[in-house]
């Protein structure tokens, strides 16, 4: 009888610690709504913080010996957006993103030959883009389509000795400051996830054109994003 009742003392232990464990699944499940879900957003509002990897083509300029391509690093921006949701499927947003990239090439030089240099520069992006969610679930893939802005800052770093070309300024003996802002457009595709009713993540591929000021035509980017949120 004592070996018994050790068993069932045992047995009554083993057990409160599966229904504990149990009872936390099942919490976490509840908190947690299935993916596939029909999701309500409409009239609903967003905040969301965003991080953006970013990759360009060469861009090309008309030199005075020919064309002249520089090379945009790859690199990351960081930023925050806002959306709002007309229905369960359409909705507007506007991001914003900030960051560094440095540019480098050889650049033709007054008395022959080419100067290699590198020029660091301060980006901020604006975009204003509408959103076309495939299905109205928690997860659903969505399209998105917009147009938006490109701001620029750069200073050419470690200028050398001679005349040198360069693309934005013209023949060069200093160490240039310049701004310029372009027009971008956009498109992309993506998959968002309403994980609950206020928190959501959505991933985004897609690229990004905009005409540099003296380029010879368009320039390419290649852009990555990932953004979480707010929904209310």
């Amino acid at each position: 009888m004592r070996i018994l009742r050790l068993h069932m003392g045992r047995f009554s232990v083993h057990s409160s610690v599966l229904f504990a464990v149990g009872g936390f699944a099942l919490a976490a499940t509840a908190q947690i709504p299935m993916a596939w879900e029909p999701f309500k957003r409409t009239a609903k509002s967003e905040m969301y913080g965003i991080g953006q990897y970013l990759h360009s083509d060469e861009i090309t300029f008309n030199g005075p010996s020919g064309d002249v391509k520089l090379k945009m690093d790859d690199t990351g921006l960081g930023g925050f957006g806002m959306a709002y949701h007309f229905n369960d499927f359409l909705s507007v947003h506007a991001d914003f993103m900030f960051g560094n990239a440095t540019f480098s090439g050889d650049l033709p030089a007054a008395t022959g030959g080419t100067v290699p240099v590198k020029q660091d520069a301060f980006i901020q992006t604006g975009r204003f883009n509408v959103d076309y969610n495939i299905i109205n679930r928690r997860l659903t893939p969505f399209l998105t389509a917009g147009i938006g802005y490109q701001y620029m800052d750069m200073e050419l770093q470690n200028a050398p000795t001679v005349s040198w070309w360069d693309p934005w300024w013209g023949w060069q003996t200093g160490q240039p400051h310049a701004y310029e802002t372009d027009f971008t457009w956009n498109v992309g595709a993506g998959i968002r996830w309403n994980i609950t009713d206020q928190l959501f993540i959505k991933a985004t591929a897609g690229a990004q054109w905009l005409e540099y000021a003296g380029a010879n035509g368009i320039t390419m980017q290649i852009e990555g994003f990932f953004a979480i949120g707010w929904t209310f």
